[in-house]
């Protein structure tokens, strides 16, 4: 139980770190993403999988943590994709932290896609599933 627990907050801190590094370059130049990227996304998704279902076997108060941050990650999607398209001649300044923290990890996406709208809308949707999932997993375990 109490690796479950370790398990449940070191590996998504790894992959938010991690996922970070190996993509912030790209991410902040706007350069296409290379196939670095791409391995960089999938191990992301595939340790929040795995958290996610080691977490939902336990009652793990953890699951709220997580489905703010899912919901968050939706958010930051949504308001990037808005920035894109409207041009919206707003400071957004306060939101790059944000994005950075949330969006850099998936940036190997843009490796299939060239097309910003339809990445964000990938990433909406994914963290959405994500975030659907946290929610039916804490009514499930409450």
């Amino acid at each position: 139980m109490k690796e479950r627990i370790t398990i449940s907050i070191i590996f998504p801190i790894f992959a938010i770190i991690f996922g970070i590094k190996l993509n912030f370059q790209e991410f902040l130049m706007g350069s296409p993403a290379t196939v670095k990227n791409l391995i960089v996304t999938f191990v992301y998704i595939a340790i929040w999988t795995y958290v996610l279902t080691i977490t939902s076997k336990s009652k793990n108060r953890i699951m709220k943590y997580y489905s703010a941050f899912w919901l968050l990650t939706l958010l930051f999607a949504i308001l990037t994709g808005f920035i894109n398209m409207s041009g919206a001649n707003i400071d957004w300044s306060w939101a790059i932290p944000f994005v950075i923290l949330l969006l850099t990890q998936w940036y190997g996406i843009g490796l299939f896609i060239d097309n910003f709208l339809i990445s964000t809308i990938i990433i909406s949707s994914l963290s959405l599933i994500m975030f659907i999932a946290t929610i039916y997993s804490l009514k499930r375990t409450n």
